[in-house]
């Protein structure tokens, strides 16, 4: 009987110096993810005027690490012409899935690649057809629909909240633009 007291003490104690970790990347857990994006135009500078993104992203961790997505964003850009900008603004809704492509050995620091389809709506110049100096805008505002790959680096703050740093690129069909269009993005998950 005392021998079972001390082997119990033993442990406890054992138990009490050992560090814990409280489990990550559990499968069905659930994280919300909120994200401000930059969209990348060649020839323009990265952090130009009104151009930004905004999304708000759902997650699903499924097996080892990786997670399905899906996100409602909204982004918005100037394209140049002549003295002034013409607005382009899309609303964008991706089904996707990640893959996690490496990580360091205390599941702190992860770096994902993924896909997923999107589709949405693009406006062009408020739907105004007829520019400042007269002109007459050739391109429409249309429903758009494509698909993008991710990359993206995720390293756990605490167990529950993410810093995020990702970019992607998207391959739109449909549009009058630009049918490919690169953004990077940061924001921060908070796993439910």
């Amino acid at each position: 009987m005392v021998m079972k007291k001390y082997l119990f003490l033993l442990m406890c104690a054992v138990a009490i110096a050992l560090p814990t970790q409280a489990q990550r990347l559990i499968p069905k857990q659930k994280g919300l993810e909120i994200v401000g994006n930059v969209p990348i135009i060649k020839g323009e500078n990265l952090f130009a005027k009104d151009n930004f993104g905004i999304g708000i992203l759902l997650t699903r961790y499924l097996k080892r690490e990786n997670y399905s997505f899906l996100t409602v964003e909204y982004e918005q850009q100037n394209m140049p012409y002549r003295s002034y900008d013409v607005k382009l603004k899309d609303a964008f809704v991706h089904l996707g899935y990640m893959q996690p492509i490496v990580s360091d050995n205390g599941k702190n620091v992860f770096a994902y690649a993924g896909i997923s389809a999107l589709g949405g709506y693009e406006e062009l110049n408020e739907d105004k057809k007829l520019l400042l100096d007269g002109a007459k805008l050739l391109d429409d505002s249309h429903f758009v629909y494509g698909g993008a790959v991710h990359l993206s680096i995720e390293c756990f703050l605490s167990d529950n909240v993410l810093l995020l740093l990702k970019g992607q690129g998207r391959i739109l069909f449909g549009t009058d633009v630009h049918h490919f269009r690169p953004a990077v993005s940061a924001g921060i998950r908070f796993n439910l």
